[in-house]
């Protein structure tokens, strides 16, 4: 989970505005979460009040929604590539486990690819380990993807 900590401030004008702690590091999930919020409140925007507004209005509102989701098309991408990355690197290096899961039905239903775990993405392939916090094992898949080739490890 990712969390942004913040204050809001006042400025000489008494205007309030977001101060930041001086040690923040700014981060792609944090700017993507600020894109997508501000696409978010303006869609919201123009689904309860367009009968408020005058065309120019809704079509400035309109032009600047479009643009937040192309930058934030781009910003994914770029968090696409790097939880991927995530993911293949943690298939490389000896972990316990890469996911877990509840139970075993769980485990089962895992898709093939785009498996999201603690912002990381896995697929399924040889050597993915899974732990079933239910039963307390970690399953491994060997010689295959499919669940008859969950192995206990």
């Amino acid at each position: 989970m990712y969390n942004i900590e913040y204050e809001i401030g006042l400025n000489e004008q008494g205007r309030p505005y977001i101060i930041l702690p001086e040690n923040y590091e700014q981060r792609p999930e944090d700017r993507f979460f600020a894109l997508e919020i501000c696409r978010y409140i303006l869609q919201d925007l123009l689904n309860r009040r367009s009968a408020d507004l005058d065309p120019h209005t809704i079509g400035a509102i309109d032009e600047s929604e479009r643009l937040l989701g192309q930058l934030g098309d781009e910003v994914a991408k770029i968090l696409y590539g790097q939880m991927k990355i995530s993911g293949e690197f943690m298939l490389a290096i000896g972990v316990n486990y890469h996911i877990e899961v509840p139970t075993i039905e769980e485990r089962d239903i895992l898709p093939e690819k785009n498996i999201l775990f603690n912002n990381k993405i896995f697929d399924r392939v040889e050597g993915l380990k899974v732990w079933v916090i239910e039963d307390k094992i970690i399953y491994e898949l060997k010689d295959g993807i499919t669940n008859e080739n969950w192995v206990k490890i």
